[in-house]
């Protein structure tokens, strides 16, 4: 299982040519942010970029991207921090 740090700070650049080369930048933000910003735009405009986490180094390449927004779109939010405190407090 892959973990995503959607809290961590990402750039979200153009893709230049056949190369993930630094470009424009399009967007930046937290990782989250820049997929809310991706997931926006039109999908050949989607294709067309790739994300640079910025103190990590991993890069999320337009095939990547994609992914990331489909397993995003498709997985429940899950329980929140109140709600974790609710299930503690019933058990004890």
């Amino acid at each position: 299982m892959t973990t995503y740090p959607l809290s961590e700070l990402a750039t979200i650049y153009a893709v230049e040519g056949d190369t993930e080369a630094m470009s424009d930048v399009i967007g930046q933000g937290t990782l989250e942010e820049c997929v809310d910003v991706i997931a926006a735009m039109p999908a050949d405009e989607q294709a067309s970029v790739f994300i640079q986490m910025d103190d990590l180094g991993l890069r999320f390449g337009p095939a990547e991207v994609a992914e990331l927004l489909a397993f995003l779109r498709d997985e429940s939010a899950g329980l929140s921090n109140n709600e974790v405190a609710d299930i503690r407090q019933r058990d004890h």
